[in-house]
């Protein structure tokens, strides 16, 4: 197998720099022994890719169904079918079909330009209406990268065009990349895929559960979940809702929240592990689940609750022992001020393996 090129994420709190580090820790340092993997927080599928790179049986999981896909694409399948022209055809309109248009008649001068809404809500249709399960996981992640790549902070949680159209100068983004096209961006993500879709001759899959109620199991459950700042409180919903929504296309009218400026698509936002106050009850229930397992878990130094409380609830199980690591000065993606930021890494080594 070639060296490792990991896909390109745009998404806060991505471990795609340093996880290389973190597996290091879990295979060398703390000597785990395991041949599957839950990434039961999948996101930007950075973990599980690396350890289907390692020839890990992986199961990836995300609560998002537009992150499902992300999964479904880069680790259940291991081929992208999608070419650059087949990707073109799809912003055009087939004769038969009475398009709708919800991204231009609710999300004008929200997020991207009337041209481009117009070209997602054709987009999104034609790529739905897809047979073949391949071009169309592949068609929506070119999609959802480019979408990402043209707001500023590659977030949703903000109505903030005016942003981007008027931007002259500043640290917080690019806009030479924003104003790219789609067309001119699907070559990036399609030669992307081209090198990154493998086959690590396991049965890999990807599933669509919160985390309290998946099934799955695995020799070791890697678990990076949502984390929030003293000052913070916008959900990890908040800032992708508008990419679940495309996904969920037909059903965007009668769940936006019209109270919010930035008209949130309400679609499987959950309290789950989206509350400071239950966050480490959501955590130990997770933990209850998987006491058969390894647990490796990633947190911040600055998240609340606190790293003092998180290792307080681990070493309350009997069933492992626990080592904890410092990765060091760590800014993720997108929130690049804090010279403070630490990423820590709680390895809970099952006795019982």
């Amino acid at each position: 197998m070639p060296d490792i090129v990991l896909p390109q994420t745009r998404y806060y709190g991505s471990k795609r720099k340093i996880v290389d580090k973190i597996w290091n820790i879990i295979v060398n340092e703390a000597d785990l022994e395991f041949d599957s993997v839950l990434d039961i927080f999948g996101g930007s599928a950075s973990f599980s890719y690396f350890a289907k790179f390692h020839n890990k049986q992986v199961f990836y999981n995300d609560i998002f169904q537009f992150n499902f896909l992300i999964g479904k694409k880069l680790i259940e399948q291991s081929t992208n079918e999608l070419t650059y022209e087949n990707a073109i055809r799809f912003f055009e309109k087939v004769p038969e079909i009475n398009y709708l248009k919800y991204i231009s008649e609710y999300y004008n001068d929200i997020y991207f330009t009337d041209e481009e809404n117009d070209q997602i809500d054709i987009y999104i249709q034609n790529v739905i209406a897809e047979e073949n399960e391949n071009i169309k996981c592949s068609a929506l992640y070119i999609l959802f990268q480019s979408c990402l790549m043209k707001r500023p902070y590659n977030l949703f949680h903000r109505k903030n065009l005016n942003m981007r159209v008027n931007y002259t100068t500043g640290s917080f983004g690019n806009k030479q990349t924003w104003e790219k096209s789609f067309q001119e961006l699907f070559i990036r993500f399609i030669n992307e895929l081209n090198e990154v879709c493998i086959d690590n001759g396991r049965i890999n899959t990807a599933h669509n559960y919160t985390a309290l109620n998946c099934p799955i199991t695995a020799d070791l459950v890697y678990i990076d979940p949502p984390y929030f700042t003293k000052g913070s409180s916008t959900s990890y919903h908040s800032k992708y809702h508008f990419l679940e929504g495309l996904v969920n296309y037909n059903d965007i009218p009668d769940n936006i929240n019209f109270e919010k400026k930035n008209r949130e698509i309400t679609i499987n936002s959950s309290k789950e592990f989206e509350n400071k106050k239950n966050f480490l009850n959501d955590l130990r229930s997770l933990i209850n689940r998987h006491l058969n397992s390894h647990i490796v878990i990633s947190y911040r130094n600055n998240g609340v609750p606190s790293i003092e409380q998180i290792g307080d609830l681990l070493r309350g199980f009997a069933e492992f022992e626990i080592l904890e690591y410092n990765l060091g000065k760590y800014n993720y993606a997108l929130n690049k001020n804090n010279k403070l930021n630490e990423e820590v890494l709680f390895v809970c080594k099952n006795i019982n393996l």
